[in-house]
């Protein structure tokens, strides 16, 4: 443990037993003499069974065990079955990260990781010609900070009320998605 962890767990036994010293009389009063009592009752009643009454309930408790463990188990009850959510496609995992880009930069980098494996992806199967590049250049940063960039390499607000700094992960999607389509509509026309 740290140095200041173990002062504060000596500060807290030294007040807890100078607690402890002034409250000794309304321990007794309330705690030890209450259970004092309780069990002298219970020691009372205890007395007055008879040994033979408590052997015989010891004794019957004891065959009910052995006989319930002997017996062959019994069919259970059929549970009932459980049901399980089918995974997530593509697209349905697609639209759960659309909706948390509004978050944050991390699932905006999610969405800007994705688009870029799917540019790379489109630079393999194209051969050697590769995919054109965008003449946007805001969609090639986007790419660019998907596939070389971590979401803490892009200034998050420092509090909830300040406005998040603009980075290369704000652009609009759209302009992304209809970039790679033209681009496998290419790919796809190179091939025939």
């Amino acid at each position: 443990m740290s140095r200041p962890r173990w002062q504060w767990l000596v500060g807290v036994g030294a007040l807890s037993l100078f607690l402890a010293y002034l409250l000794r009389d309304v321990v007794y009063q309330l705690v030890v003499v209450p259970l004092a009592y309780l069990l002298w009752v219970l020691n009372f009643y205890y007395s007055l069974v008879p040994q033979w009454v408590t052997w015989t309930v010891l004794l019957v408790l004891l065959v009910l065990v052995v006989l319930w463990n002997l017996l062959p188990e019994a069919p259970r009850a059929s549970r009932k079955e459980q049901y399980r959510k089918e995974p997530e496609g593509e697209v349905e995992s697609l639209t759960v990260w659309l909706t948390k880009s509004r978050r944050g930069n991390y699932f905006k980098w999610q969405l800007a990781n994705r688009f870029g494996r799917i540019a790379r992806r489109l630079d393999e199967v194209s051969g050697p010609h590769g995919r054109l590049p965008s003449p946007d250049d805001a969609v090639e940063k986007y790419l660019d900070a998907g596939l070389n960039y971590s979401f803490v390499d892009f200034p998050s607000p420092r509090n909830w009320f300040e406005r998040p700094p603009r980075t290369p992960l704000d652009l609009e999607l759209r302009r992304v998605a209809e970039y790679l389509e033209s681009q496998m509509e290419n790919a796809s026309g190179r091939r025939q």
